[in-house]
């Protein structure tokens, strides 16, 4: 069995789902945001990183990760766009910091 992430759950979900117009470009901005993410974390770990920087890197992901699958699980259960834009921003501001760091 193959691991799926929390981008590729939501990639699935998201032509099933009636979201308003606003929601949809948000949640479709944070894959983007993780694609691009991915990509620049694949071509910066070609390069030796320090054991401390790789796993900074990692965890401030995996904390990323953690707020988006938090979000769209409440959201799936008890929609609140307002909580789930605030946390794929959250998300988006976190990657973001990562990047910049390297």
């Amino acid at each position: 069995m193959t691991p799926r992430s929390i981008a590729d759950d939501i990639r699935d979900a998201l032509p099933n789902l009636q979201l308003d117009s606003d929601t949809k470009k948000v949640v479709e901005g944070w894959l983007i945001a993780d694609r691009d993410f991915n990509v620049w974390f694949l071509e910066t770990t070609k390069r030796a990183l320090a054991d401390d920087e790789l796993m900074d890197l990692l965890g401030g992901y995996g904390e990323s990760q953690e707020t988006v699958s938090n979000a769209w699980s409440s959201f799936r259960d008890e929609p609140d766009a307002a909580k789930l834009h605030a946390s794929f921003a959250c998300s988006i501001a976190q990657m973001q910091t990562l990047m910049n760091k390297l």
